[in-house]
């Protein structure tokens, strides 16, 4: 029994990519029957297996991923994201360089150029972080600011007013008829946008999901992870395309009729078609 386990368990020297290839081989897997098994694209896992994490959409849906992947091999998926952390995602950054030996100007050309390299790499760390966060912060202002053009038609409609009585004049005056009964209803947003062309998805997320959107046209309108607790509107001309991670923590609701994601989720992640 502990022969078998170490078969199947590549060495932790092994970068995670590395590692999964190692065990596809071992079962005689191509790339494309673990694409067609996980759902996702054969340049996916080939950008998988040999770490171009820059080819990925996030940390998030990289670690996803890895998880599945490992499901699918019936291997433990631990040692592979543990490699994946010391791989990909950065540690914390120790500022304090009193105590870690690194050379300053007194030992010569050699501290100076370790002490540039280490100050370039610190700011490389926080540029990204910055980077990562205001693109998340206006991705979500952008949605969640958006409001159903019914809704705002609906805000300045004019309202109807009864008529004046008519002046005296001698003249019976005819029955007047009931506003309320002679009023046009006001339209409703569901309906509104289905005249308009486009639908709309309401998302609430129970956990941290990682979502992307695209129209018929195949245009990005959300790429984006969310957090516990949020929730988010996006509006689009079907058929509108939807890729979900950790779809059994989300709720999805189209044109203000609920969707049932458990047919369409494999491995964690949903995808399907609204049309």
């Amino acid at each position: 029994m502990n022969q078998r386990v170490e078969a199947d368990t590549p060495s932790g020297d092994a970068g995670p990519g590395r590692m999964l290839a190692q065990l596809r081989a071992e079962r005689k897997l191509s790339i494309a029957d673990v694409a067609q098994r996980l759902k996702y694209g054969a340049r996916q896992i080939e950008a998988l297996e040999a770490e171009e994490f820059d080819k990925l959409p996030g940390a998030t849906f990289v670690r996803g991923m890895v998880r599945g992947y490992a499901k699918l091999l019936e291997t433990d998926p631990d040692p592979v994201l543990g490699a994946l952390d010391q791989r990909y995602i950065p540690g914390e950054v120790d500022l304090d360089l009193r105590d870690k030996g690194i050379p300053f100007a007194q030992d010569g050309k050699r501290g100076t150029r370790a002490y540039l390299a280490f100050s370039v790499l610190v700011l490389i760390i926080v540029a990204g972080i910055l980077y990562e966060w205001r693109a998340s912060a206006f991705t979500w202002a952008r949605f969640a600011s958006s409001t159903p053009p019914a809704q705002k038609q609906s805000k300045t409609s004019p309202v109807a007013t009864p008529a004046a009585p008519p002046a005296e004049t001698g003249i019976p005056a005819a029955p007047s008829m009931d506003v309320a009964e002679t009023a046009a209803p006001q339209p409703q947003p569901a309906h509104a946008s289905a005249a308009g062309g486009e639908g709309r998805i309401r998302l609430e997320f129970d956990s941290e999901s990682w979502v992307e959107i695209r129209d018929r046209d195949g245009k990005t309108l959300m790429s984006q992870l969310n957090p516990a607790g949020s929730r988010r509107v996006v509006l689009g001309r079907p058929p509108l395309s939807l890729v979900i991670g950790n779809g059994a923590a989300v709720r999805l609701i189209y044109n203000d009729s609920p969707v049932d994601l458990k047919p369409h989720i494999q491995i964690e992640v949903a995808r399907l078609t609204l049309d």
